[in-house]
């Protein structure tokens, strides 16, 4: 008897570990990553920032989804005359459509104009990125390196 019970157990955790194994490993939830920054340093006048992002849905409909960044500014310094220097932080960028897939690069370009903010010093900070696909399912939000806006 006490064997059967064993041998129950057995089979049934056996069970239970194909049922995981068998999951997809991907959500409906899509998740990004940082995969690559082409600079850390963007220069004046005319540099971009450019960010790959690896990114993975299990219906894979994140093309014609949105891509939100927020820029947060970590000089110590104030800007000078906030009136007229002080931009939007937030800005949202149309992901271009492409071939349903459940795992694809994208890249976000993010020019000096909307880097540089102090016109007397270089800009310090870091953006936070999150992502919603055409089925209205939204990414958890990631975070860059630091990226520095260089004067020129």
């Amino acid at each position: 008897m006490k064997r059967r019970s064993i041998y129950a157990l057995c089979i049934i955790s056996l069970l239970f570990l194909l049922a995981a194994c068998s999951k997809d490993k991907f959500q409906t939830k899509p998740t990004i990553s940082v995969k690559d920054i082409n600079n850390t340093e963007v220069n004046a006048p005319d540099g971009t920032l450019r960010i790959t992002l690896e990114c993975t849905d299990k219906e894979g409909d994140e093309g014609n989804g949105q891509l939100t960044y927020v820029r947060v500014r970590t000089n110590t310094t104030p800007i000078p005359d906030p009136t007229n220097n002080d931009k939007a932080d937030t800005a949202f960028a149309m992901v271009p459509d492409f071939p349903t897939k459940d795992k694809v690069e994208m890249t976000l370009d993010i020019p000096y104009s909307f880097l540089d903010e102090d016109p007397t010093r270089n800009d310090t900070m870091f953006f936070k990125l999150t992502l919603r696909d055409r089925g209205n399912n939204q990414s958890d939000t990631i975070s860059t390196t630091q990226i520095v806006a260089k004067q020129f």
